[in-house]
C-alpha cells in the first residue's frame, strides 16, 4: 500500500510523483489536507471530519502543520481499515531511486521497526548499528531524525497510536488526544510514549527533489525557533558541507 501526500493545489509535484510512480509500476492512493489559509473554525471542522480523537495546539502548531498531521492520520487511517500489514508514506518533492519498489516490497514485511524511513536529511545515523532485511540494511539512528520524505509505517504501529487513551480534554466532558509537536518532530523520536521505534534505511531509495523541494508547502510555520528559514538553511549548508561530510563519515562510523 502506498499513499502520496499531496495538495489538491500542487499539480505540478503531483504530476512528477505520477510519472515516476507510474514508471516503476506502483499505483498509489492521494492524500491532501490544506489548512494554509483557513480560519479556526474551518480548521476545527476539518479536525473533526478527520480526527476527532485529536486536539492540536494551536500555540506550537501552525494551521499548516496541523494539515500536514492530518493527512498523515488520514493515510494511516486507510492502512488501519485495509488489513495491509504496512503502507508507505511519501510526499510529494522526491526523486525515486530504481529500488524504490523493492524497498517497500521487503519493508512491508518486517517487524523489527514501527517505522522505517526511506531517506532522511538527517545524518545522526548509526553505521554500526544495523539489521538486514531482504537485502536491505536497516540502521539505528542516534538522536532524532527531523523529516518525512518518505517512511513505511506498519499497521500494528498505526493501531497502538489510535487506540492509546486520549488525555483528558477538560472540554466539555470529551477526551481528545493532545497534539502539540509537527509530526517530524513526533515520529522522529520527541513523540514520548507513543513515538515509533525508527529505523533508516541505507543507502536511501528517496531522496528531496532540488527544485520542487525548494518551497515548502507547510508554510507559513509558528514562530519557533527551529523553524526559522535561516537556521533551516544554514543546517542544510552544514549537512552538505566537506566539514559535515568529513563530521559525519568518521564520527557515525564508530557510533
Amino acid at each position: 500500500m502506498l499513499v502520496l501526500i499531496n495538495l489538491e493545489t500542487a499539480a505540478a509535484r503531483r504530476v512528477a510523483m505520477a510519472r515516476q510512480l507510474d514508471k516503476l509500476g506502483l499505483a498509489f492512493e492521494r492524500v491532501g489536507v490544506d489548512l494554509r489559509h483557513a480560519d479556526g473554525d474551518g480548521v476545527r471542522r476539518e479536525i473533526a471530519a478527520r480526527a476527532p480523537g485529536f486536539q492540536f495546539s494551536a500555540k506550537t502548531l501552525s494551521n499548516a502543520e496541523v494539515g500536514c498531521w492530518l493527512s498523515h492520520l488520514c493515510a494511516w487511517d486507510r492502512l488501519r481499515r485495509s488489513g495491509h500489514p504496512a503502507c508507505a508514506v511519501i510526499e510529494d518533492d522526491l526523486r525515486l531511486a530504481p529500488q524504490f519498489g523493492h524497498a517497500l516490497h521487503v519493508l512491508s514485511t518486517q517487524d523489527r521497526f514501527d517505522l522505517v524511513y526511506l531517506g532522511t536529511s538527517s545524518r545522526n545515523v548509526s553505521q554500526r548499528r544495523f539489521v538486514q532485511c531482504g537485502g536491505l540494511r536497516i540502521h539505528e539512528p542516534v538522536g532524532v531524525i527531523l523529516n518525512t520524505w518518505g517512511y513505511v509505517v506498519t499497521r500494528a504501529y498505526v493501531e497502538r497510536f489510535f487506540a492509546e487513551s486520549p488525555d483528558s480534554g477538560g472540554d466539555g466532558g470529551k477526551s481528545r488526544r493532545r497534539i502539540r509537536l509537527p509530526i517530524d518532530h513526533f515520529l522522529g523520536g520527541r513523540g514520548g510514549p507513543l513515538r515509533p521505534r525508527i529505523g533508516v534505511l541505507q543507502p536511501a531509495v528517496v531522496e528531496e527533489d532540488p527544485v520542487l523541494g525548494a518551497a515548502s508547502q507547510i508554510g507559513p510555520y509558528t514562530r519557533r525557533l527551529d523553524r526559522l528559514h535561516l537556521l533551516q538553511r544554514m543546517r542544510r549548508r552544514v549537512l552538505t558541507s566537506p566539514v559535515g561530510e568529513l563530521y559525519y563519515s568518521t564520527v557515525y562510523r564508530y557510533l
